[in-house]
């Protein structure tokens, strides 16, 4: 059972001396999933909610690449990675160097966008900068990632959205 909620109230369980902790649902169907799982013991996790990125937004970054691709005389990979690597979300990790390179191959099964990059920290540390692929940015990360393409087009001279086309993509999202 998966679906949007606030927290309405925080307390303790006079009871059993337990935390207690109540949700206000933003649908009613989660009531008849939630009989079946009354008594019994659940692993809960709760995720403070953000807007995703729209399937527009992800659709015109990839056109962008493709012009790009062909005018660079590049894959749609390595421009998609170019642009990863300079806007994207990633994770410093520390880790022994002879487990970076299996690190990498796990991390990289993920998808297109995922990839790691050997670098030295400003501790002078040598770190595994491991990038997220875009699939799992929120809207202030797809932003950031369409602009730096957006960028890069009108640098090569490729016609791109209006700025208000482009805030209007980031802004719609799925119907459900």
């Amino acid at each position: 059972m998966e679906s949007t909620a606030m927290i309405s109230d925080i307390g303790i369980d006079y009871k059993t001396n337990k935390a207690k902790i109540t949700f206000l649902f933003d649908n009613k169907e989660v009531l008849a999933q939630a009989e079946e799982l009354q008594d019994k013991k659940l692993n809960v996790q709760a995720k403070k909610w953000y807007k995703k990125r729209s399937n527009n937004a992800n659709a015109y970054l990839w056109v962008l690449i493709e012009k790009l691709s062909d005018k660079l005389n590049m894959s749609r990979l390595e421009v998609y990675k170019k642009h990863i690597l300079e806007a994207g979300s990633y994770q410093e990790l520390q880790m022994p160097e002879e487990a970076m390179e299996k690190f990498n191959q796990i991390w990289s099964s993920n998808g297109l966008g995922w990839f790691c990059k050997k670098g030295v920290n400003e501790y002078g540390e040598i770190v595994l900068y491991a990038f997220y692929g875009s699939s799992t940015y929120d809207t202030k990360e797809m932003s950031r990632l369409l602009n730096s393409v957006i960028q890069d087009c009108k640098e090569q001279g490729i016609e791109t959205k209006t700025d208000s086309e482009i805030k209007s993509l980031l802004e719609s999202w799925n119907e459900k």
